[in-house]
C-alpha cells in the first residue's frame, strides 16, 4: 500500500491517502518511528471500545513529516505531510495484547482524532475480509505456490466471495459458498 507508484497515482488523481506502514518499507518505517521518539506529538487522541468481550484502547498521535522524515523519503512519497502512530492495547478475558502501528498521510492541518476512525475502519475491513476468505474458502490451508497461482486463486476467491455476499438468501457465507460450489459441480 505504501509503494511509491501507488502514492503517486493517488496524488495525481487528486485523491488523499492514509496508508499503513509495514516491514516492506523499512527505511520509511524506521524514519517515522524514530520521529515519534524524537519529537512530541502535534496532536493526540485517546479512545476505547468494548465489544464482544474485548476491551481495547487506542492512542493516536500525529507529527509533521518534515520534522521526522529525511528529504529523500519525503520526495519519494508525493504529498507526504503527516505520519500517524496508533498504540493499541486490548484485553480478551485474561489475555492482553499490545501493538504499535504506523501510517502515512497527505492530509495536513488536522488533529489526531481525524485519523483514529479511518485507521480503526481499515483494520476492521482487513480482518473481516481475511476471516471470511479463510472460513469460506480455507485460504490459509492453500499451499499453491507455483508461478502466479497464489495471486490468481486469491483474486478468484475474492470475486467468488463478492458474488456470494450479493445473494439474497440468509445462509452464512460459509454455507452459501459450499452450496454454490456444490451447485456448480453438479
Amino acid at each position: 500500500g505504501c509503494q511509491r507508484d501507488t502514492v503517486g497515482c493517488i496524488v495525481e488523481k487528486k485523491g488523499h491517502y492514509l496508508l499503513a506502514l509495514k516491514q516492506n518499507q523499512p527505511d520509511l518505517l524506521n524514519d517515522v518511528s524514530c520521529g515519534f521518539r524524537a519529537r512530541p506529538p502535534e496532536s493526540v487522541c485517546e479512545g476505547w471500545e468494548y465489544d464482544h468481550g474485548r476491551y481495547e484502547t487506542r492512542k493516536c498521535s500525529i507529527i509533521k513529516a518534515k520534522d521526522a522524515v529525511p528529504e529523500e523519503n519525503m520526495n519519494s512519497r508525493p504529498g507526504l505531510r503527516t505520519p500517524v502512530k496508533v498504540k493499541a492495547s486490548g484485553m480478551i478475558k485474561d489475555r492482553e495484547s499490545r501493538e504499535i502501528r504506523y501510517y502515512i498521510s497527505d492530509e495536513e492541518g488536522m488533529n489526531a482524532s481525524c485519523f483514529n476512525a479511518p485507521v480503526r475502519g481499515h483494520w476492521g475491513i482487513e480482518n473481516q475480509l481475511y476471516r471470511y476468505l479463510d472460513v469460506t474458502f480455507r485460504e490459509d490451508a492453500c499451499r499453491a505456490g507455483k508461478g502466479h497461482a497464489a495471486e490468481n486463486l486469491s483474486t478468484m476467491r475474492k470475486l467468488a466471495l463478492q458474488i456470494i455476499k450479493e445473494q439474497p438468501d440468509k445462509l452464512s457465507l460459509k454455507n452459501a459458498g459450499l452450496m454454490r460450489l456444490t451447485t456448480l459441480s453438479i
